[in-house]
């Protein structure tokens, strides 16, 4: 290896580790400011569906935060060695950064194209979230387990909602009613209502999917829990001298 590769790969492996650290650095306010970002995505698609006017201040609080996203995007992709690779990771945040652009045009006012659009802001949303999520609890498999349940039934039933409410012969018309839908179809209870519409259904099939993974994943921690306490208790007993 000449000296020449050997500097290569050093710096090439020093602006990983800067990425990582800026990432790691800024998982708390990413955090909060996802958080914020999801519910007021959720409140804007409440409104909307119901036919209430959102709140302008709604607008200029996810404009706020949209530019601290792009901010942290491109900061990312400028430091990262391999910006493709990044790129692939982070595809979903990149598309959502585009979307306040796309909303300018007049297409978007169709009816189909505005519910698609806000589908792509609900799966970027939620993604960005987990993320930040898994970085701030990772100390904690059962809370990180309980916010990610918060969060889908939060931007699922909004994103429910948004489809149903004004769907013929839907039960499905208001967000307690989603909420609810939502909830009992992640802990796999089921609820007595059924979305209608197409895009309600889909929603409805991730959501079920995601509340699969949910109980397999606290099936996991408690599965992983009692057989480290079995463990040390077998531990105990077979370190007890007999008598």
């Amino acid at each position: 290896m000449t000296d020449r590769e050997a500097e290569r790969r050093r710096t090439r492996a020093e602006r990983y580790h800067l990425v990582a650290e800026i990432e790691a650095m800024l998982d708390g306010p990413a955090t909060y400011l996802a958080v914020v970002f999801a519910v007021i995505l959720a409140a804007e698609l409440i409104l909307q569906a119901q036919g209430s006017s959102v709140p302008p201040v709604l607008g200029w609080i996810q404009l706020a935060i949209w530019g601290i996203f792009v901010v942290h995007f491109l900061l990312g992709i400028t430091i990262s060695p391999d910006r493709l690779r990044y790129l692939r990771r982070n595809w979903l945040t990149a598309i959502s950064l585009v979307l306040p652009f796309l909303r300018a045009f007049r297409a978007l006012r169709a009816v189909r194209v505005l519910r698609a659009t806000n589908s792509v802001r609900v799966a970027a949303g939620f993604n960005r979230l987990a993320r930040s999520l898994r970085g701030v609890l990772a100390w904690s498999r059962a809370g990180y387990a309980a916010a990610l349940a918060a969060t889908s039934a939060l931007l699922g039933s909004a994103a429910l909602l948004m489809f149903e409410a004004e769907a013929p012969d839907s039960q499905i018309t208001d967000y307690g009613e989603a909420l609810w839908w939502a909830t009992a179809t992640l802990t796999t209870v089921g609820a007595a209502s059924e979305p209608v519409t197409i895009g309600g259904r889909i929603v409805g099939l991730v959501l079920m999917f995601g509340g699969l993974v949910l109980f397999g994943y606290v099936a996991g921690v408690v599965a992983a829990v009692l057989f480290g306490t079995s463990r040390g208790v077998g531990a105990g007993t077979s370190a007890t001298p007999d008598r």
